[in-house]
């Protein structure tokens, strides 16, 4: 019979030098990536798109649901009609979370009034918008459970869409206002002539260079043709709202036939204002024989020449010059005019697309106006109605000797992007040194910042990462105990 045997082999205790570092680093290495991956994770949730949460509203006002059928379709060709002093409101329920209110206009009301309520009816804002955009964003209050929209003219609303908290989608564009003082005023008779024949001017100035471009449509047809302009805009680089003028899109091709249709004084006298309500420094517009021969274009260039000196004549145009002041414009440029050419350069990388030109993004601007492709496929990059061929036809700096810039000569100060030198500062004689008496320091005590709830890093992460540090430090305590346990249990045995 066999005998039972002790086990006398040794059992040797873990080596915890090696086991406490390696697992140490894994739970180091651990915290640190949460920390580290917590503004990205932070940023990726801020950055959440907006829903559109518009189904989840209903009308409070006397309409019957055709009115929010028609503004909720799709296309801006159809539109719903409110009489003067008629209210629409829409309400929502609180979970719908409500933070921009996206109208877009069939036509362009004198003024609205956007009242906001709470869930009690209780009126909690009250906004006059003295110039509403075709396509406006109202920001929503958090508490707000209901708006309204009155016009003492009457409104027509083509669309009307509610959207969530967050980045508003692709095609959906929070516009500012037009500007106050412009650096330059491109004048377009038509949309997507501001492409076609104007080139790689406002991707180049708006765009690359940020200059303050304020641009105008003379006439306007479709209404689709305001959303395809907005669009090819946006992409070029403007952020400011244009401006639509309320002339009639008729085709002719003389001068005497577009004016029997604008007439001469009202088209003169608009672009006064114009010059005298954004005050420009450069005006761009069209050639003198209307590219092609277009009516529109003729009367907008002929008009545009007699308008830029009246502007700076206090005693004529005596409305625009009550609201405005009378305005110097330092330089006037047609398109393909003869005198004092400049041939500018839209074949440079931008930096701020990419690297494309601006005669690449001009022709992707203009790929925007859907409606017109059949006309004209590509802009003007060469050829008769080349985009980049201009000529000085006003000036008071002088002529351009570079014949590469719109704004040669114009003073730098003018400009919206000027940012004026800093005075180099002024030696302070050092005073004479006296001694202090030496005082011993009081330790200041230890202060022990708050997590901040604005620091964008979910909580969640940081707790994560405290209890993967405190697990760190245990680490050590636990390896003592085992090894204590085992040699205990060795010797026992």
């Amino acid at each position: 019979m066999r005998g039972w045997r002790r086990n006398n082999k040794r059992r040797h205790a873990p080596d915890l030098k090696k086991a406490t570092r390696k697992q140490m680093a894994i739970l180091v290495v651990g915290a640190a990536v949460l920390m580290l991956a917590a503004p990205a994770i932070s940023h990726a949730e801020n950055a959440q798109t907006a829903q559109d949460i518009t189904p989840e509203a209903r009308l409070s006002s006397a309409q019957d649901g055709r009115t929010l059928r028609r503004m909720r379709d799709g296309t801006v060709e159809t539109y719903s009609k409110f009489a003067p002093e008629e209210v629409f409101s829409l309400t929502w329920p609180s979970e719908a979370a409500v933070r921009t209110a996206y109208v877009k206009w069939y036509t362009l009301p004198d003024c609205v009034i956007l009242v906001q309520s709470d869930e009690d009816g209780m009126e909690i804002s009250r906004e006059r918008i003295d110039e509403p955009g075709f396509n406006d964003c109202y920001p929503i209050l958090p508490e707000a459970r209901a708006l309204s929209l009155v016009s003492d003219g009457g409104m027509q609303i083509a669309e009307i869409t509610l959207y969530s908290e967050g980045t508003l989608p692709d095609g959906v564009y929070n516009w500012l206002s037009p500007l106050q003082k412009a650096d330059l005023l491109l004048v377009s008779a038509h949309c997507d002539d501001e492409f076609i024949f104007f080139g790689g001017t406002i991707p180049y100035y708006a765009g690359e260079r940020k200059l303050g471009v304020q641009v105008v449509y003379m006439a306007n047809g479709e209404r689709a043709r305001v959303d395809e302009a907005l669009n090819g805009l946006w992409h070029a680089g403007v952020r400011n709202a244009p401006v639509f003028m309320p002339f009639k899109d008729v085709y002719t091709e003389s001068l005497r036939l577009a004016l029997l249709n604008w007439g001469e004084e009202e088209t003169t006298g608009a672009l006064v204002s114009l010059i005298r309500r954004f005050q420009p420094e450069v005006i761009v517009t069209h050639d003198l024989e209307g590219e092609y021969g277009h009516g529109a274009h003729i009367a907008t260039a002929v008009c545009m020449l007699n308008a830029v000196p009246l502007a700076a004549d206090a005693s004529v145009f005596s409305d625009s010059f009550a609201a405005y002041g009378a305005w110097q414009a330092q330089k006037l440029y047609l398109h393909l005019y003869p005198e004092d050419k400049i041939t500018m350069d839209w074949n440079q990388p931008l930096p701020a697309f990419g690297g494309k030109t601006a005669l690449e993004v001009a022709n992707e601007a203009y790929h925007m106006h859907v409606s017109q492709l059949k006309y004209h496929s590509n802009v003007y990059g060469s050829g008769q109605y080349s985009s980049l061929e201009y000529g000085l036809a006003y000036t008071v700096v002088g002529p351009d000797t570079a014949k590469k810039d719109f704004f040669e000569h114009i003073d730098p100060a003018r400009l919206s992007d000027y940012i004026a030198p800093t005075p180099a500062p002024t030696e302070t004689p050092a005073p004479a040194a006296t001694l202090a008496p030496t005082v011993q320091p009081t330790a200041a005590p230890t202060v022990v910042p708050e997590a901040s709830t604005q620091s964008g890093v979910p909580t969640l992460l940081i707790t994560g990462a405290v209890i993967l540090i405190a697990a760190a430090a245990a680490v050590p305590v636990f390896m003592k105990q085992r090894a204590r346990k085992t040699q205990n249990s060795n010797r026992s045995k």
